[in-house]
């Protein structure tokens, strides 16, 4: 992978975690990793694919962490 797709799909992981924290209004450390594949699987930043994949993370991930409600 050369520099200049490794700086956008870094750019993009940033989007899609910066907007996953402004629609949950919390940290749920899920959302590293579907911020991650997110940034691998889709060429573009589109906010409605982000929300879809979102929701389809959290049903498939569920989680007993009581860390979850980590409010900012």
């Amino acid at each position: 992978m050369d520099s200049k797709t490794r700086i956008e799909r870094q750019d993009t992981r940033v989007w899609a975690l910066e907007q996953l924290i402004i629609r949950e209004s919390f940290l749920d450390p899920r959302m590293y990793a579907c911020a991650d594949y997110y940034a691998s699987s889709y060429a573009s930043q589109v906010l409605e694919d982000l929300y879809t994949l979102w929701v389809e993370w959290k049903e498939d991930n569920p989680t007993d962490n009581p860390q979850v409600r980590n409010r900012l």
